[in-house]
């Protein structure tokens, strides 16, 4: 039985033909957490483009389902997989509500208007990430934090198989990171797939399932958290020393740096 995403050999570069990465392998099941983890540059959001149908790969496949990605209209790729970006850009004055609304628009038709379980979808993913008090106040208006929930919850009206996640706490404060983080753990016991970038090893750590950890020089390696996260790993990652200590106070290992 093929996985929900499968990617074999994906390689990517641009016209001067300077590779982004190459020789990228992995699967993701539904339900799994999987991180992509590396340093600025590295080319995780080429590599999550690329997983969305948005950048088409220079070698290799992307299939969903067992079917390349590339065959997909947008229309139809967009009911199986959404993506929160690293920042919402809202030109006109949508309320939350409205903004979520538009979650629906690849499972409705092309003369079509939102039903009711459509509107109770959006109810239920502003209870949900506790957007009420927001609900009817402009996206344009709202902080960063505020803005990577409405982006999450327009997923979850989306209603995909796949959520891709790109740096999603990069601009937010620590409890927003830990909030999102805590929702995007939720969504995986709800049955949604998480694919996530970012560049801070304790996500995965708190997160768990798989990573993929990706190099500089854009090669892969892929397991489980546990296994795959290492001091050694993390310190030739990131250049610069690196050590997993376990903290007693909250019972698990945490990446820290030796002195400056």
């Amino acid at each position: 039985m093929a996985s929900l995403l499968e990617v074999k050999d994906l390689a990517f570069h641009y016209m001067h033909g300077v590779d982004v990465f190459r020789g990228v392998s992995f699967a993701v099941e539904k339900g799994q957490m999987f991180t992509l983890l590396g340093p600025n540059g590295a080319g995780k959001s080429t590599l999550l483009n690329c997983l969305a149908g948005l950048a088409a790969p220079s070698e290799g496949y992307v299939k969903l389902n067992g079917e390349d990605v590339g065959r997909f209209s947008a229309r139809a790729l967009a009911k199986h997989i959404g993506y929160v970006r690293q920042h919402i850009s809202v030109t006109y004055g949508y309320t939350v509500r409205e903004y979520l609304v538009m979650g629906a628009a690849p499972r409705i038709g092309m003369f079509s208007t939102p039903k009711q379980e459509d509107y109770e979808r959006v109810e239920e993913a502003i209870a949900d990430l506790s957007l009420q008090k927001l609900a009817d106040r402009a996206v344009s208006n709202l902080s960063g934090g505020e803005r990577q929930r409405v982006a999450i919850a327009r997923a979850i009206v989306q209603n995909p198989e796949i959520i891709l996640f790109d740096e999603p706490t990069s601009a937010l404060d620590y409890g927003n990171q830990i909030r999102v983080m805590r929702t995007m753990k939720e969504l995986t016991e709800r049955g949604y797939t998480v694919i996530m970038t970012t560049h801070n090893p304790d996500q995965p750590i708190l997160l768990g399932g798989q990573v993929a950890m990706l190099k500089a020089d854009g090669t892969l390696a892929v397991g489980d958290a546990d296994s795959t996260l290492t001091s050694e790993r993390l310190s030739e990652l990131y250049g610069t020393e690196l050590h997993l200590v376990f903290v007693d106070e909250v019972d698990r290992v945490a990446c820290v740096s030796s002195k400056l």
